[in-house]
C-alpha cells in the first residue's frame, strides 16, 4: 500500500536542533506523496522561533506552519494538530501520522522504511533505529565504557549492520521520539491520553492501549533518525518521568518485565554486539576468569604472553594470584551487558558459558579436565560436560599450555567480513539460547520463591505467641508515665 503522510513536529524550544530537523524534512521529505505540520507550542522564544523557521520552510510546497494561542504541551500540540489542524486526506486506510520530535534529524530514505513496516500485518506503531532512543539505540551496548554514542559513530555502525538486520522486530513498546501509526487507528482509539501531559510516557501508552487490540509495535532497523534528546522540553524531567512511570506500571503491570524480556532476549546477536562487529577506537578487551584454574599463575604468564599485546585485559584471579601492571584485575561480577572482545574461560559451568555468551564476541575455552572425569569432579557437579558439545561448537578450545594457537584463529575471525561474523554470532546465539532462558526462569522462579518464604515466615512470626506478648508489653509501656 502506498499511504501518503501527515508528519506532525511539535515546536516549543531550542531552535539549533528544530533547524536541523527542518533541514532533514526539506531534503528527505517526498512532498508529492507527503506533507509536514509545524506547530509552534509557544515556548519562552517562540516569536524568535517563529521567524526562523518561517524563514527557512518558507512557501515550501507540502510544508505548513501553524501556532497554538497558548502552551498545550507535547501531548496536547500532537492531539491539536492530529484531530484538529490536519484531520486527513479523507481516507483513513491510506494514511499514516508521524510524530517527530523537534530535536530529531531525518535521513535519506527513512520514511519509505518506516511505511514498509507500518504495511506488514497487525503493525500499528513503527519506530526508527537513532544514536539516542533507549532501546532503539545503534549501538546500544558499547565495549569501551567510557566511550559517548556520537551521531558518526552510529551512522558507521547502522550503516554496516543494518543490512545484516531482519526488516523490522516486535518491541513491546515504541520510541516516540520518531512515532509512526496508522491514521485509522487514532480514529478508532485516539491517540495521546491526556493523562501523560504534558509529555513522557504517552506513546507507551498508545502503544499498549492498541495492543489490546491486536496491533503490534515494531522497530524499522533500515530507518535511521538522529536524536539529540531534551532539547525541545522544560521542567523537571525527571519527576515527570517517574510519575508517568508510575502510572504506565499501573495500568500495564507487566511493562517492566516485558521491556526486560525484550532487552535479554527479544534482540538480535548482530545489534547485541554492533559495537563489537564494527570495532573502533582503543583496543579490544579481553576479560580472562581464572577463579577455577587448578595454576591460575602459569595460566595468568600464558594469557599475557599470547594477548598482552593488542588486547586490554581484565580478569578475575584467586586470592593470592599476581597479575602483571597493565591488566585491570575486577574485584565484583561483571555486568553480562558490559561487552568484551574475547572471554577466556576455564572449565566453565553452564552459567558462565551463558554470561559469557551475552558478553563476549569471541569464546577461548581452556579444558583442563582429563577425559575420563569422576563424578566427584567439579565438571559433574556443575554441570560443564553438558554443554561441551556447544563450546566444541562455538568457542575456540585448547589444552593449557597451547593458547597462542588460539590467538591466530582468534586474529583471523576477527578479520573475517562482516556477514560471516554476525552469521557465526547467531548460531551461537541460537545454541546457547535454551540455557540463557534457562537460567532467566530459575532467576525469576528463586525470587519468587524468596520473597514467598519470607512472607510465610513473617505470617508465622505475627501468629507465634511470643510476637503476640511482645506487641501487649509495648502497649502497656506506652502507658507507663514518663513514657512518650
Amino acid at each position: 500500500m502506498t499511504r501518503s503522510t501527515l508528519v506532525v513536529v511539535p515546536v516549543y524550544g531550542d531552535l539549533e536542533s528544530l533547524l536541523r530537523c527542518a533541514d532533514g524534512l526539506l531534503e528527505h521529505l517526498d512532498t508529492d506523496r507527503h506533507r509536514a505540520l509545524f506547530v509552534n507550542d509557544c515556548g519562552p522564544e517562540a516569536d524568535t522561533i517563529e521567524r526562523a523557521l518561517l524563514d527557512r520552510i518558507g512557501d515550501r510546497p507540502g510544508f505548513r506552519y501553524e501556532r497554538n494561542d497558548h502552551n498545550l504541551g507535547f501531548v496536547g500540540t500532537c492531539n491539536r494538530a492530529v484531530t484538529e489542524l490536519d484531520r486527513g486526506t479523507g481516507s483513513d486506510d491510506a494514511e499514516a501520522v508521524l510524530l517527530l520530535n523537534s530535536d530529531a534529524v531525518p535521513t535519506a530514505g527513512f520514511l519509505d522504511a518506516m511505511l514498509e513496516v507500518l504495511d506488514e500485518e497487525r503493525t500499528g506503531v513503527v519506530t526508527a533505529r537513532s544514536d539516542n532512543a533507549t532501546i532503539a539505540s545503534i549501538p546500544y551496548r558499547l565495549t569501551n565504557r567510557g566511550a559517548a554514542r556520537t551521531e558518526a559513530r552510529t551512522r558507521a555502525v547502522w550503516g554496516a549492520i543494518a543490512p545484516l538486520l531482519p526488516v523490522s522486530q516486535v518491541l513491546p513498546v515504541a520510541m516516540g521520539f520518531c512515532f509512526l501509526t496508522r491514521r485509522e487507528l487514532i480514529t478508532e482509539h485516539g491517540l495521546f491520553d491526556d493523562a501523560f501531559a504534558p509529555g513522557y510516557g504517552e506513546e507507551n501508552d498508545y502503544c499498549l492501549r492498541i495492543a489490546r487490540h491486536g496491533w503490534l509495535a515494531k522497530i524499522a532497523n533500515r530507518a535511521l533518525v538522529l536524536h539529540a534528546g531534551g532539547k525541545s522540553f522544560s521542567g523537571n524531567r525527571n519527576a515527570l518521568r517517574a510519575a508517568h512511570q508510575r502510572e504506565l506500571e499501573r495500568r500495564y503491570p507487566f511493562l517492566p518485565d516485558a521491556v526486560a524480556a525484550y532487552q535479554r532476549h527479544g534482540t538480535t546477536a548482530t545489534e547485541r554486539f554492533a559495537d563489537a562487529l564494527v570495532p573502533a577506537g582503543p583496543a579490544p578487551r579481553l576479560a580472562v576468569d581464572l577463579r577455577h584454574a587448578q595454576d591460575a599463575d602459569a595460566l595468568v604468564r600464558e594469557i599475557d604472553a599470547a594477548f598482552g599485546d593488542g588486547f586490554g585485559l581484565e580478569a578475575r584471579l584467586p586470592a593470592g594470584t599476581t597479575a602483571p601492571a597493565r591488566w585491570t584485575v575486577a574485584s565484583d561480577t561483571p555486568n553480562p551487558d558490559d561487552l568484551v572482545t574475547v572471554a577466556v574461560l576455564v572449565d566453565p559451568t553452564p552459567a558462565e558459558v551463558v554470561t559469557a555468551n551475552r558478553r563476549a564476541l569471541q569464546l577461548v575455552v581452556v579444558r583442563s579436565a582429563p577425559p575420563s572425569v569422576p563424578w566427584s569432579s567439579r565438571t559433574h557437579r556443575t554441570g560443564a560436560d553438558t554443554v561441551a558439545g556447544i563450546v566444541d561448537r562455538f568457542a575456540e578450545v585448547v589444552a593449557p599450555g597451547t593458547l597462542a594457537s588460539a590467538r591466530a584463529r582468534i586474529d583471523a575471525s576477527l578479520a573475517a567480513p562482516l556477514e560471516d561474523r554476525a552469521q557465526a554470532l547467531e548460531a551461537r546465539w541460537a545454541a546457547v539460547l535454551p540455557l540463557d532462558l534457562t537460567a532467566a526462569e530459575v532467576a525469576s522462579a528463586n525470587a519468587a520463591d524468596e520473597v514467598t518464604r519470607l512472607r510465610r515466615e513473617l505470617d508465622d512470626l505475627r501468629a507465634s505467641r511470643s510476637f503476640r506478648t511482645g506487641q501487649a508489653i509495648a502497649k502497656v509501656a506506652s502507658r507507663l508515665p514518663g513514657r512518650r
